[in-house]
C-alpha cells in the first residue's frame, strides 16, 4: 500500500490480481449478450487477470471440434488470460471428454442457462474419468458428486454455494479433492433477483460469511451477461466480473472480512486450485506479475452504464463502494489503465505461462 498526497492512510493497494473461476463469456451464437473480446476487457476493467470460461455456451463446448474452436476464438480475441472447461450431459460428450485438455468438467444437475442437464444416470461415468469435475447442483446433488468424488479420488468443485445447509454439508465432507466456492451476490444481495441458484436468507448469508477461507475457498463472480431485454424477462445471472474485486476489497476495508480470509478467498486458494492442474500460478518471488491497484481514497456509486460488459445492469447499481480498479497488470505488463484496456492486452492460455521464472 501507499500513500496520496498528504493522506496519512493507504489511499492505493496494490493486490495480487485475482484469477475469477467462474465466467459466462458468451460469444457464439449468443455475441447479443457477451463477447469473448467484451468479457475479457471487463474482467481486466475489474482487477481480474484471467478468468476461467464457462461451456454452456451455443452450441456448447460438449466436443473435441467445438473445445478446439473455443480456444481458437479465446487465444485470438481474449485480453486477459485464461482457461477453459469443458460440459459433459450426454454420453456423446462424456466420451469427448476423456480426449481434451480441459480445465473441469462442467457438469450441471439443475436448472440453468442453455438447459444442459446431465442425462440422468451418468454422473458416476463423469468421475470415473478421474478428470476434474466441477458442479452446479442442488444439495441432493452435491451429496452424490461428493460420494462419488471420494469413491474414484476425482478432484470436485462445488459452484455457486448458497446455503447453510450447502455449507455444512461441505464442511464434514471436506478433503484436500473437495473445493467450493461463493459469489458476491449471494455474499451481499437478498431478495428476489433471477439467479441461479436462488438467492438465500440472512441466516444463509452469515454462514457463507463465517466460512470464507476456511470451508469457502474461493469467492468467483459468475458473470452471467444477457441482453436488458433478456433480463427483464427473467434471465438468470448478473453481470458480475467488475463488480468481483470493487466488492470484496470494500468489505475487507470495513472490516467485513480479514485480511487472511480476503487473501485466502482470492489469491492463496485460486493458486492451490489452478497448481493441482499443473498451472503454476502466483504473484511472488519467482512467480508471475499479475496486480491490481486500487484506489480506496473515496466512495462510489456502482454504475453499470459504465461497464466494459456488453451486460449493463447490475443488482449491485447504486451500491457505495470504497474501491476503483486504477491499474490491472498480467505478466509484468500493464494491460489496463485509466479506465481503458492498453495496447498491451492480449490474453493467453493460462498453462503457456506455468514454467515461466
Amino acid at each position: 500500500a501507499y500513500t496520496d498526497g498528504a493522506h496519512a492512510s493507504p489511499t492505493r493497494l496494490i493486490i495480487p490480481s485475482p484469477v475469477d473461476l467462474h465466467v459466462h463469456l458468451r460469444d457464439f451464437e449468443q455475441r447479443q449478450k457477451e463477447t469473448v473480446a467484451s468479457g475479457t476487457r471487463a474482467a481486466l476493467a475489474g482487477g481480474i487477470c484471467a478468468v476461467a470460461d464457462m461451456p454452456n455456451t451455443v452450441p456448447p463446448v460438449a466436443d473435441r471440434e467445438t473445445y478446439e474452436r473455443r480456444l481458437e476464438l479465446m487465444s485470438h480475441d481474449a485480453a486477459c488470460d485464461f482457461v477453459l472447461n469443458f460440459c459433459v450431459d450426454d454420453k456423446y460428450s462424456l466420451s469427448q471428454a476423456a480426449s481434451v485438455d480441459l480445465f473441469f468438467i462442467k457438469v450441471f444437475l439443475g436448472e440453468t442457462t442453455g438447459s444442459y442437464v446431465l442425462e440422468k444416470g451418468l454422473l458416476e461415468n463423469v468421475f470415473m474419468l478421474r478428470k476434474p469435475v466441477a458442479i452446479h447442483a442442488d444439495l441432493k446433488g452435491m451429496r452424490e458428486a461428493i460420494k462419488y468424488s471420494k469413491r474414484y479420488e476425482t478432484p470436485l468443485h462445488i459452484c455457486h454455494v448458497s446455503r447453510r445447509e450447502e455449507v455444512e454439508l461441505i464442511a464434514r465432507h471436506k478433503d484436500e479433492r473437495i473445493t467450493c466456492e461463493a459469489t458476491p451476490h449471494h455474499l451481499f444481495l437478498s431478495g428476489d433477483h433471477a439467479v441461479k441458484p436462488p438467492l438465500g436468507n440472512a441466516n444463509d448469508r452469515d454462514a457463507l460469511w463465517a466460512a470464507l477461507g476456511t470451508t469457502i475457498d474461493i469467492v468467483a463472480s459468475d458473470h452471467a451477461p444477457h441482453t436488458l431485454e433478456e433480463k427483464e424477462h427473467g434471465a438468470f445471472g448478473i453481470s458480475g466480473v467488475e463488480t468481483l474485486l470493487p466488492l470484496m476489497v470494500t468489505a475487507l476495508v470495513r472490516g467485513e472480512i480479514s485480511f487472511k480470509h480476503f487473501y485466502a478467498v482470492m489469491h492463496e486458494n485460486p493458486k492451490r486450485i489452478l497448481r493441482s492442474h499443473g498451472i503454476e500460478y502466483g504473484f511472488g518471488v519467482g512467480g508471475r506479475a499479475d496486480f491490481s491497484i486500487v484506489d480506496t481514497s473515496e466512495s462510489y456509486a456502482i454504475d453499470p452504464a459504465l461497464f466494459h460488459s456488453k451486460a449493463k445492469h447490475s443488482p449491485f447499481s447504486g451500491m457505495e463502494v470504497e474501491a476503483r480498479v486504477v491499474e490491472t497488470w498480467v505478466r509484468g505488463k500493464r494491460f489496463f489503465s485509466n479506465g481503458a484496456c492498453t495496447n498491451e492486452a492480449r490474453g493467453a492460455p493460462l498453462s503457456a505461462f506455468s514454467k515461466e521464472p
